[in-house]
């Protein structure tokens, strides 16, 4: 096996840094919208005269795509203070989704001692269907032996152990690895706030929208269902419509709100009529990023999903809540960006491929040394009427020539299957070693300072001042030569 070099960070932004919209100024947005936004913005501990930069993803240990947009806002920021704007950069902890925030893929050499394979550590107990938020906190597990194929690895394990297990007397799961993430990541990011996503179902901005929705569920319901499936409309291929988004809230004739209730039992649906205290509902994803766009910052910087899904927000709130109130929504960035880590990886030399064993299989000329015969078995069996003592009689002979061959040639096939079998472990490992999802602080802390050198240059022409704000321009795709004074940037990506 071969080690690969490190690789430059390939970053994906769009639109592109030159077209990247401004964040929304103040009088952009409607007077009732601007009541949201200062006062949810006071009571999460910021400053309403100041622009908000922000960004949000799930609790968990999170790869470098994730880190890119801290990284993103953190640039915006800067270049807005820079040009004599204040500024704050936020990160949303989206502790309101369920996802398995306790585990840690780690990169192995496989038992056999050839290639690689995927270890699971699990920081804490799986997800139980409840929200990050409402899981405890708690002691780390230790992580699984790894035969490792780097040599920093186990140091950088470690790394991860120590920043969670501190974090282990926090108010909830979300807050444990949402705060040891932002530790880890400091030296990388600078310092980044932390506020919980959910907990702006709270806010200002959260009691607004609450309102609205007991006022008239059905409009909620029916604006919300209607945007699900115009998207899918769009994004339909070949007269097959993928899956939506977000589930339909009126199924069945059933009316539910975008929100969770969480029980002891995990989160569950919402129906129209049931009481709505706030304290023990969690916003669904469509209406988390609305609240964080309408009262929670001013330019919202998205990962690849969050950009497919947050379209379909705004269709909604526009059917919902009118097309004022969507335009004042805070503008969006969609960035990422890939960075693997250094592992070994085997090129498959004088590849088969299971078609190709399957034909030796039943190839009776096979190691043969004679004329060829297949065709001629064939010819037979067509030529016999269907369903005939002589179609058998000759399927039944082509039959016995392919067991002679496959007798005759049991080495050959052997080896074949040995091969088949090689390549396919050859081709999991090379999978493997071009992951691109493995937890940040598994890579070198130079391909990080990379990353974000790399970020920065690439949103060095950013308009941060501009005095408009509307709909971001149609995007554009730029690329430019991989050097370390001119990053990869892709745009768009899907």
């Amino acid at each position: 096996m071969t080690t690969e070099a490190p690789r430059h960070p390939e970053i994906t932004i769009e639109p592109p840094p030159g077209a990247c919209p401004p964040p929304r100024r103040p009088g952009s947005q409607t007077a009732e919208v601007a009541a949201w936004r200062s006062e949810t913005l006071t009571e999460l501990g910021l400053d309403p005269a100041i622009t908000v930069i922000a960004t949000g993803h799930q609790a968990a240990i999170w790869h470098p795509g994730i880190l890119a947009k801290d990284l993103v806002i953190q640039a915006i920021r800067d270049r807005r203070i820079e040009d004599g704007h204040a500024a704050t950069a936020i990160h949303f902890i989206a502790d309101h989704d369920a996802n398995d925030a306790g585990l840690v893929r780690l990169p192995a050499i496989a038992e056999d001692g050839v290639g690689l394979q995927t270890l699971a550590w699990r920081l804490r107990p799986p997800a139980d269907g409840r929200s990050t938020r409402d899981r405890a906190a708690g002691p780390v597990a230790p992580p699984p032996a790894v035969r490792s194929p780097l040599s920093t690895l186990g140091e950088r394990i470690e790394t991860i152990r120590v920043a969670v297990d501190r974090r282990a007397d926090e108010a909830s799961l979300a807050m444990q690895l949402g705060l040891a993430a932002a530790d880890l990541a400091r030296p990388i990011t600078g310092e980044i706030p932390r506020r919980s996503m959910s907990s702006l179902l709270q806010s200002p901005i959260g009691h607004a929208l609450l309102a609205r929705m007991i006022d008239d569920p059905a409009a909620c319901i029916d604006a919300h269902d209607a945007a699900v499936e115009a998207d899918r409309d769009r994004r339909a291929r070949n007269g097959r419509r993928p899956r939506g988004v977000a589930r339909l809230l009126g199924r069945g004739g059933s009316g539910e709100l975008p929100l969770w209730r969480d029980t002891a039992d995990g989160r569950r649906a919402v129906a129209v009529g049931e009481p709505m205290d706030a304290e023990s509902l969690r916003p669904r994803a469509l209406l988390a990023t609305a609240l964080a766009r309408l009262g929670g910052c001013d330019l919202f910087v998205h990962g690849i999903g969050g950009g497919i899904y947050d379209r379909v927000m705004e269709d909604w709130l526009q059917r919902w809540l009118g097309p004022e109130t969507a335009s004042s929504l805070a503008p969006t960035i969609v960035a990422t960006a890939t960075l693997r880590l250094p592992l070994p990886s085997s090129p498959i030399g004088d590849p088969i491929t299971p078609e190709a064993f399957h034909r030796m299989q039943h190839d009776p000329d096979l190691a043969s040394g004679g004329s060829p015969t297949l065709s001629s078995h064939l010819a037979r069996i067509d030529a016999a009427p269907r369903r005939s003592a002589e179609r058998r009689a000759a399927y039944l002979e082509l039959r016995r020539a392919i067991d002679a061959a496959n007798a005759r040639a049991a080495t050959v096939l052997a080896d074949a299957e040995r091969r088949l079998g090689d390549q396919r472990r050859m081709a999991r490992s090379n999978d493997i070693a071009l992951d691109r999802t493995w937890a940040f602080p598994l890579h070198d802390p130079d391909a990080l300072h990379t990353l974000r050198s790399d970020i920065t240059l690439a949103l060095a022409t950013t308009s941060t001042t501009s005095t408009t704000s509307t709909t971001p321009p149609p995007t554009t795709t730029t690329r430019s030569a991989d050097t370390s004074a001119h990053p990869r940037v892709r745009g768009p990506a899907r």
